[in-house]
């Protein structure tokens, strides 16, 4: 596979698990995101790798650039929604969100 391909590839692995993390974050469901999480962390890599390999070469694709800019907003809409839902929930339950463990380590991973 050529090196525009690999991006691209990596480029929609990574926007559908982003949808899927909009998804779960719309039905507010943690176990979900949790679930996600761990598959974008996966998707995050590969995309890393991509790029890189794109970077340390002569090649550059342009054309890309609008899918990428695309990823990087959607994560950002990801992260700002998740905030409003973890301060939606932080209003009504405090008590319940310091004791589980869950929405914590949830949480963790949007700070980063």
């Amino acid at each position: 596979m050529n090196l525009k391909d690999n991006l691209k590839k990596a480029l929609d692995l990574h926007s559908h698990v982003l949808h899927a993390e909009t998804q779960a974050i719309a039905a507010k469901d943690l176990s979900t995101i949790e679930d996600i999480l761990s598959k974008k962390e996966e998707s995050l890599e590969c995309l890393i790798v991509a790029k890189k390999l794109v970077d340390d070469s002569t090649e550059s694709f342009p054309e890309l650039e609008s899918l990428v800019k695309n990823v990087l907003e959607h994560q950002a809409k990801n992260a700002e929604n998740f905030r409003k839902l973890h301060v939606q929930n932080g209003d009504n339950a405090t008590a319940i969100d310091s004791s589980n463990s869950l929405t914590n380590r949830i949480t963790k991973a949007y700070r980063r």
